[in-house]
């Protein structure tokens, strides 16, 4: 949405003031995050999350579906560290401000578990080991102790950006200083029918023993989710980040089309997901003036959704890197295979902060 924006914000800095809190600095505000004392980690986080930058150009990198930390191609497992080399790359090369972490982790037993050091830390580097990763959970997050990611956040390492499941964060850059909102959400809930699912693995019974199995439950999200459109319509850009795609028949599960439809509603500028290990686009359109990515070749490779605009073929791994310049009314991205360590650009393109279709 192309209007005036209000924050003032000048520099940023996170640091961690206790165990369960988390300060933000700035020029002329100083605010406090805190954990409440009642709170589940699928209760929305009740304080919008601010950030400024002071460079005109706010860059990141979108990257799901990466914690499979094997050797080789194929629908499998691919190789986690070729893309972590050439994001890093361009990390390095184009400044990247934080990665915007699209889910599926792979999951964790606990904050000690050693995947954090064998699949985080020791497997993104340089440039990548030192910005803010703004995640949300996916899947097999909750296939396993899905609390863990939330508390790693606010007592271990609060770069593994994950203060709920449900989160609102601001970015304002640039001397414009123009405002991006970002609405973080947890997809999981609004994508499973509960009723269905087994007791394979721990989703039934993390969806049960958070409260969120019920139908009353998923519409309180969905009222959320809609407020905070609304509230936070003054910003120039508005993107969501989800993990389960909405291109064509992928958004046609359980409640996946009513998400949709108030994205599009609220004339939001892109979505941003995973959960297929692809890396696929669907335009804005007249039908639909939201642009949708799906970044989820971060380590694995399967098929795509039918009915997306562009996307490349299965065996593929890589990432999305976006740009936005302060004074400017687009956003240009990219699409980096990155399937071997001869990482390249294979689809470009630009999305206006106005959608061209309107309702």
């Amino acid at each position: 949405m192309c209007i005036a924006t209000l924050s003032i914000l000048y520099s940023f800095s996170i640091f961690k003031n206790s165990k369960n809190s988390l300060k933000t600095n700035t020029t002329n505000t100083t605010s406090t995050y805190t954990q409440e004392l009642n709170f589940t980690i699928a209760s929305p986080y009740p304080k919008v999350f601010e950030e400024a930058y002071v460079d005109s150009t706010l860059d990141f990198i979108v990257l799901g579906d990466w914690g499979f930390n094997a050797n080789g191609t194929g629908r499998k497992h691919g190789d986690q560290v070729h893309v972590a080399f050439a994001m890093d790359n361009w990390a390095k090369k184009y400044n990247t401000s934080f990665i915007v972490n699209v889910g599926d982790h792979q999951g964790v037993k606990s904050i000690d578990d050693p995947k954090w050091k064998k699949n985080w830390l020791d497997v993104y580097k340089g440039r990548l080991s030192e910005i803010p990763w703004y995640s949300v959970a996916g899947n097999h997050d909750w296939y396993n102790n899905i609390t863990a990611q939330v508390d790693y956040y606010w007592s271990r390492n609060n770069r593994f950006f994950l203060p709920s499941l449900f989160y609102v964060r601001t970015s304002v850059f640039g001397p414009e200083k123009t405002k991006v909102a970002w609405i973080h959400i947890d997809t999981s809930i609004f994508y499973y029918e509960y009723e269905t699912l087994t007791k394979k693995n721990l989703l039934k019974s993390n969806l049960h023993n958070f409260g969120v199995h019920t139908s009353e439950a998923v519409e309180d999200r969905l009222n959320w989710i809609e407020e905070n459109l609304a509230f936070q319509g003054d910003a120039k850009w508005i993107f969501v980040v989800g993990h389960h795609p909405l291109i064509g028949d992928c958004a046609k599960n359980r409640y996946m089309p009513r998400l949709l439809s108030l994205f599009e509603h609220y004339r939001i500028n892109a979505y941003f997901g995973g959960h297929t290990h692809v890396l696929e686009y669907q335009h804005p359109k007249p039908s639909s003036p939201v642009a949708i990515f799906t970044s989820g070749a971060g380590s694995r490779s399967s098929g795509g959704c039918s009915g997306k605009d562009w996307g490349m073929p299965e065996g593929t791994l890589g990432f999305l890197h976006v740009k936005i310049t302060s004074n400017s009314d687009e956003m240009s991205f990219e699409f980096v295979d990155a399937t071997t360590y001869k990482a390249k650009v294979v689809y470009q393109g630009k999305i206006n902060c106005t959608p061209i279709y309107y309702f």
